[in-house]
């Protein structure tokens, strides 16, 4: 006969800590901004979602939870974090984050499971041991067994390293990235019906999707907006911002070359008060055109 499980902890951890991610395929992309946005709010620290390419991906910005994390702040993670999945296309889920909470005498461990359309805590309580203790502090002092002048050879291959690492993951491109105001604005079908608004933030481009100066508020102005279309692109732009459909958001440059595309959804559009819609791009060095566009520009593989 099995052993029963021990009870979980009762109180506020005097530790907390949680890594690991959690990515999937973009659902109901305004959902998922809100959800990500409780998730940073429940008590867990701020958490970063990207979009890009109609998946998603959710991480926490710092492994160290912030004191107080107690039963009230556990239930409203798990409340937003359901809320994440709850946005995402269903079955596309896939996650390890997990969680540890230290308490006085035992040490709860977490693995947040996703199973259909919910996710479940799998918690696993265990006695507290030294090795829970808190890491000392960094003393500043030099590696033990490693000569200054062995550091002093080694320094310029990790550098190199590092640069070469940098480059090949885009992060130079990020860090030059062209300021945003600077982009040529391109909205193709969508001209007067949508319009954007660039920013640059830490190396990215977020971009904010509203309504542009002859958005058809009503059905009426849709059906004539439709009407006085003059090709079958310009039709399919009209049925896309009346229905709240899906439409890119892409970055080239100066010659037109693709650089970087994200799906969006404008369904926060339809209603009154509309709300926004952000889409995120990387950012690049040689970007100069933020666009609109029906169709993917990503070249098949």
């Amino acid at each position: 006969m099995n052993d029963p499980l021990p009870p979980l902890p009762t109180g506020t951890p005097s530790r907390a800590s949680i890594d690991g991610i959690l990515d999937g395929r973009i659902g109901d992309a305004d959902a998922l901004q809100r959800a990500a946005a409780a998730l940073g709010q429940s008590g867990a620290g701020p958490f970063r979602c990207d979009l890009q390419g109609g998946r998603f991906s959710l991480l926490p910005v710092d492994t160290q939870l912030p004191p107080g994390f107690d039963a009230a702040a556990q239930a409203r993670f798990l409340d937003a974090l359901q809320a994440v999945v709850a946005a995402a296309q269903p079955g596309s889920v896939e996650t390890n984050l997990r969680s540890r909470m230290v308490y006085a005498e035992q040490v709860a461990e977490t693995l947040f499971v996703v199973r259909g359309t919910a996710i479940e805590p799998l918690t696993r309580v265990r006695p507290r041991t030294v090795d829970d203790a808190p890491s000392p502090p960094a003393t500043g002092g030099g590696l033990p067994g490693v000569r200054r002048r062995d550091v002093l050879l080694v320094a310029p291959l990790v550098l190199l390293l590092g640069a070469l690492l940098a480059y090949h993951q885009g992060y130079v491109d990020r860090l030059l990235a062209a300021r945003a105001e600077t982009l040529r604005q391109e909205l193709g079908p969508f001209v007067e019906l949508l319009a954007l608004q660039p920013a640059r933030e830490w190396g990215n481009y977020r971009i904010v999707v509203q309504r542009g100066a002859r958005y058809p508020a009503t059905p009426q102005a849709l059906a004539e907006r439709k009407q006085q279309a003059n090709s079958l692109e310009a039709a399919a732009a009209c049925d896309v911002v009346g229905s709240g459909g899906e439409l890119f958001v892409q970055l080239r440059d100066q010659d037109g070359k693709w650089l970087a595309e994200t799906r969006c959804t404008v369904r926060a559009l339809l209603g009154e008060p509309p709300a926004v819609v952000l889409a995120e791009l990387p950012g690049h060095r040689s970007a100069a055109v933020v666009q609109l566009s029906l169709r993917s520009g990503r070249e098949p593989q």
